[in-house]
């Protein structure tokens, strides 16, 4: 499904046998080093599994995030695909079918979508309250030179549209490696990121969604 973009930028853990304790302080870690990350890009591939397919679909791209909560993904050459997260919605748009679909942030009645929205922030969180708030740590594991984290959506509700979150980080850069989306119909998501740059210098104008009036814009959640 199209709105499957809205999970774009998950992150994940994988399961591990760490006690609670060291759990945290592997996460505690990693959400220490966010404060230093103002911008970030990075080339993308993205690997999709679903249940009615026998061969997985892949996509390349790229990506770029800038704080507190500015996204833009871009998958195929031309692109197919673009999700941007704005001010205040976020757009997915289709060029080559002249389409576009908006979801505005701040008038989501629905608390399943509103958790679902604000995970788009996951793997940038801002400050390490906010992020205990909105995920429940399921395990955290080191291992081949990275740390591999699970999570799952605090709100109950948030559960029916996601199952699991896994993040991939480096152990010694603490970098995003890949995030991977486990849905509950057990379709995943997974991204790997590669040739990442670190505040590199990002225009603002990534980050605004102009379509011009050939563009056809609907917003899903209103029907």
């Amino acid at each position: 499904m199209r709105w499957a973009l809205l999970f774009l930028f998950m992150a994940s853990l994988q399961a591990g046998a760490a006690c609670a304790a060291d759990t945290n302080s592997l996460l505690d870690q990693w959400l220490d080093r966010q404060v230093s990350i103002n911008t970030w890009s990075a080339d993308v591939a993205q690997i999709r599994q679903l249940k009615s397919l026998t061969r997985p679909l892949e996509s390349k791209g790229r990506v770029w995030f800038k704080q507190p909560n500015r996204f833009r993904w871009q998958l195929g050459d031309p692109p197919r695909t673009i999700a941007v997260r704005t001010a205040d919605a976020l757009m997915v748009i289709y060029p080559l079918l002249r389409q576009a679909e908006r979801y505005p942030l701040n008038d989501v009645s629905d608390p399943a979508w509103r958790q679902v929205l604000t995970l788009l922030e996951v793997g940038f969180p801002s400050d390490a309250a906010t992020f205990y708030a909105r995920y429940e740590v399921v395990s955290a594991q080191k291992r081949d030179n990275a740390l591999h984290f699970e999570l799952r959506p605090s709100a109950p509700a948030a559960r029916r549209l996601l199952d699991a979150v896994r993040l991939k980080v480096a152990a010694d850069t603490f970098r995003l490696l890949a995030t991977e989306l486990i849905f509950p119909d057990g379709s995943t998501m997974r991204n790997l990121f590669s040739n990442h740059q670190l505040n590199p210098d990002l225009s603002d104008t990534l980050f605004h969604a102009d379509l011009d009036e050939s563009f056809r814009v609907v917003e899903p959640l209103k029907r």
